[in-house]
């Protein structure tokens, strides 16, 4: 793979597993140095391990996202560190599935608590930096005739239509295409492009838990209500980590230098519009 990120350094939250951990890999094997940031710190730790293997440069950062105090000295650990911060994924997230009416305040609170919350603040904590780095002419003319940063945010095309079943996991997920718009007006003087993918089916842990919990509401058995889902899917298949992750390193690279605020779905043709 073409080293297009050489001498970058990128964040990836969420990146013991799944999508975050095919992220990482793929954004190191592209020449950037990557902060593989995640809540188990054993997970981590073995995917800095996989990265170094590859020959890539990795570093481990355990952290809560929810945690905003712990997010704040995330970035400013990783900018004493290497200097600087080119690259944000902000991968990290959780869902749960149980009926609407089924609801209560502490599943609720859950979902938004990293989804939503955890994003924001942990995009906005990343921006302030990138934000010092931009040169002072730049910032007094109030627009910019390069790249200074790239964010990708991962939300969901759940974000895109309701879930009678994940009421607060889709609405989690529509903010977070919202925050993406929101954040990609802000910070376009500054030359910070902030983008989204919208994962539909995944090869991944989340996606086994979903299976499992539908299961259990529906009587279906291991397997079943993904196979079902995967069944309405366009290209027929689940996608695999990597896939996400490709759109992801796209996003991070300089052929996506003139696209900011916009949303891909990375689903096989699920949605389309």
């Amino acid at each position: 793979m073409e080293k297009t990120l050489g001498g970058k350094v990128a964040i990836v939250t969420g990146a013991g597993q799944g999508i975050g951990r095919a992220t990482a890999l793929r954004l190191a094997r592209a020449g950037a140095r990557v902060v593989v940031a995640d809540y188990d710190a054993a997970t981590a730790a073995t995917a800095v391990q996989e990265i170094e293997a590859a020959g890539g440069q990795a570093g481990a950062h355990p952290v809560d996202i929810s945690n905003l105090g712990a997010v704040r000295q995330m970035v400013t650990d990783v900018a004493a560190q290497f200097g600087r911060i080119d690259i944000l994924v902000n991968n990290a997230g959780l869902t749960q599935i149980k009926p609407m009416m089924d609801l209560v305040e502490e599943d609720w609170d859950r979902i938004v608590q990293v989804n939503e919350r955890g994003l924001f603040f942990c995009l906005q904590a990343t921006a302030a930096q990138m934000i010092r780095q931009v040169p002072g002419e730049v910032k007094a003319a109030g627009r910019a005739d390069k790249t200074y940063g790239k964010i990708v945010n991962v939300a969901s095309i759940s974000g895109q239509r309701g879930r009678s079943d994940a009421a607060h996991y889709a609405a989690s997920k529509a903010a977070v295409i919202s925050i993406t718009q929101s954040a990609a007006l802000a910070l376009a003087p500054y030359g910070i492009n902030v983008n989204a993918v919208s994962p539909g089916v995944v090869a991944t842990p989340m996606w086994k838990q979903v299976d499992l919990e539908r299961g259990r509401l529906t009587g279906a058995r291991p397997g079943e209500a993904m196979a079902a889902f995967v069944e309405k899917v366009p290209l027929k298949r689940p996608a695999q980590p990597d896939d996400v992750a490709a759109a992801i390193a796209f996003l991070c690279s300089p052929d996506s230098d003139y696209i900011t605020g916009h949303t891909l779905n990375v689903d096989g043709g699920y949605e389309m519009r």
